[in-house]
């Protein structure tokens, strides 16, 4: 099957990205303007439950700052700390946070000053709303500095870890390999992100099925995915291939299944 995207998609994802970045930084960063930041969080968490978690790795500014800039810049001088990355401990956190947060907003807006929940409080919610997302985007430059590019986004970022759970309980993952189509040059890990968390467990996993004679079925990726289809892009044989909403894997005895990774 011949690759749906072609190799000019890591340029026109390019383009996305800058365009959403160029955005965000004159209308949130020089406008001031929160609604931006709401009209954001909404988009990524829609096109989370409707095609996985593709504004992360195409649409999200901070993302596109990530590999647009922090790549370029990045000092990675130091690793970031195991026990941190393991068990979500950051994201939790940094999730309990964004909610007390907004509980604080509400109170210090309709209790403390005493406003109505009407327009008139809409721009004292706003603002404190505008300053989370501006503190979001100096701490993921941190991080990427002194990690990795992508570091905030694997570690901490509440609107992805909103989108991961919104994709998990959608059942949706941006894309699938094929196993028949796939012939483990691993191509796509050199294009991926977590290719250790994402892409070896499936192609350990279609090596497997065709040493037992199964070589037919698909196998989606986790939903904490990216979706930068980058893997899709790289793959010779197309067996990397976007994820269809319906699809699922049809085994022999009718039964549909999908597979997850470390299952």
């Amino acid at each position: 099957m011949a690759n749906p995207l072609g190799s000019a998609w890591p340029k026109v994802r390019r383009i996305l990205q800058a365009q959403l970045v160029i955005a965000f930084l004159v209308t949130v960063m020089i406008m001031k303007q929160w609604w931006f930041c709401v009209m954001m969080l909404g988009l990524g968490a829609m096109l989370s439950v409707l095609r996985g978690k593709v504004w992360c790795g195409m649409l999200c500014p901070n993302g596109g700052l990530a590999d647009l800039v922090w790549s370029r810049v990045s000092l990675r001088l130091l690793p970031f700390p195991n026990w941190l990355g393991k068990g979500n401990v950051l994201r939790t956190l940094f999730v309990g946070g964004m909610i007390a947060w907004f509980a604080g907003v509400v109170w210090y807006v309709n209790v403390h000053l005493g406003l109505p929940v009407a327009f008139a409080s809409y721009d004292a919610h706003g603002l404190l709303f505008l300053r989370f997302c501006q503190s979001m985007v100096l701490l993921a430059a941190v991080m990427g500095i002194v990690f990795e590019p992508r570091a905030f986004c694997l570690h901490v970022c509440p609107g992805g870890t909103l989108g991961t759970l919104l994709a998990g309980a959608a059942k949706r993952s941006p894309v699938a390999l094929d196993v028949r189509s796939c012939v483990g040059c691993r191509a796509c890990t050199k294009a991926c992100h977590m290719p250790d968390r994402l892409l070896e467990p499936l192609l350990n996993e279609a090596a497997a099925r065709k040493a037992r004679g199964e070589d037919s079925g698909t196998l989606p990726v986790s939903s904490s995915c990216f979706g930068c289809l980058g893997c899709v892009a790289a793959c010779p044989r197309g067996a990397i291939r976007l994820n269809e909403p319906k699809r699922r894997e049809e085994h022999g005895d009718g039964e549909k299944k999908t597979f997850s990774p470390g299952a």
